[in-house]
């Protein structure tokens, strides 16, 4: 037991005491309790989200989307941020609130700081547990301080001097490509906006370089660092995609790199590509040996009903496994 503050009580799951798991000290507690609880220990909270980088709130009476949103306010991390940019596949629920990822449940999603392929991501990022999977399905979690003293010095030096490229195309509306490849969006859903010159407002907000191409085709491109370090505890952090962004063999799988291989093999319609900044290559050596550290550090902890995780997005990674039945989990960002 860490410690015992204000009707709540502490643990950690695993020697890494990610994510600090926070539980009540009365089984029948209200769901007015509950948020009167976030505001009396918002500052025990915000000091063991530094320390820890993630929070685990368990056996709370947290029961839907609408109660999930009212912890987010209460916990007093910044307005919510929406998912503009962002590639993975999910669907908006209520304002701030989307399903969590959409890819395929056959496939395993390695570890990443959400949005660190644009230059604004948020700050925080929350999950809520409404449908716990029947087999696997684990939200994984990481420290992003422990990935980055773990990261072979050579290939960490090539990471550092140069920024990274990351480019991807996307179509518009079409049912085939939405029916062969379901976890690829359109520029509609990346921008939430049907509206050609709404989308170039939104790219120049966020600072991303755009193209358009025939048939609609929208190629996007962001220059960033491949390590930042934090605004607060001033440590650094591994905080880049470029795992996600080669669409190789080993994330992938055989067919389905196989298939992006042949849908998308034209010009400008490439989903995802990463370079060093002045177009260089990565090589997959490197980029193979930074998924073999994501996969080593990975810690896994069973979703239960009600469940909310809150993460630090720069301290902590996440991730997620590869899952059977049914599973809904909800995320949130703020800043």
């Amino acid at each position: 037991m860490e410690g015992i503050v204000d009707r709540i009580t502490t643990k950690v799951l695993n020697d890494q005491a990610l994510p600090l798991v926070i539980e009540p000290t009365n089984s029948n507690l209200s769901f007015s309790e509950f948020l009167d609880i976030l505001g009396t220990n918002n500052p025990f909270f915000k000091k063991s989200l530094l320390k820890h980088g993630g929070l685990l709130f368990r056996n709370f009476p947290v029961q839907d989307q609408r109660d999930f949103a009212a912890v987010i306010k209460h916990l007093q991390t910044g307005d919510f941020v929406d998912y503009i940019g962002g590639d993975s596949p999910r669907t908006k629920v209520i304002d701030g609130i989307y399903t969590s990822t959409e890819t395929p449940p056959s496939m395993t999603l390695p570890l990443h700081n959400e949005l660190s392929y644009v230059k604004h991501f948020p700050k925080y990022i929350y999950f809520y547990c409404d449908i716990p999977p029947l087999v696997r399905g684990e939200t994984i979690v990481a420290d992003a301080r422990t990935i980055y003293r773990t990261i072979d010095p050579e290939v960490k030096r090539r990471f550092t001097e140069k920024s990274l490229r990351y480019v991807s195309c996307y179509p518009y509306k079409s049912a085939f490509l939405n029916f062969i490849n379901k976890h690829h969006k359109s520029w509609v859903n990346v921008f939430e906006s049907e509206d050609k010159r709404e989308v170039e407002k939104k790219c120049l907000q966020h600072e991303i370089s755009f193209e358009w191409h025939a048939n609609d085709w929208l190629k996007i491109s962001q220059v960033l660092p491949s390590t930042i370090i934090h605004p607060q505890t001033l440590e650094k952090v591994w905080f880049n995609q470029a795992h996600h962004f080669d669409l190789n063999p080993r994330f992938l799988g055989w067919w389905r790199y196989l298939g992006v291989k042949l849908l998308y093999c034209r010009k400008n319609m490439m989903l995802h590509e990463v370079y060093f900044h002045d177009n260089t290559p990565i090589s997959r050596e490197d980029l193979y040996h930074i998924l073999d550290v994501l996969e080593q550090q990975s810690i896994y902890f069973p979703w239960q009903k009600g469940d909310v995780l809150l993460l630090d997005n720069i301290l902590a990674m996440h991730g997620r496994a590869s899952f059977s039945g049914k599973r809904r989990i909800l995320t949130a960002m703020t800043n």
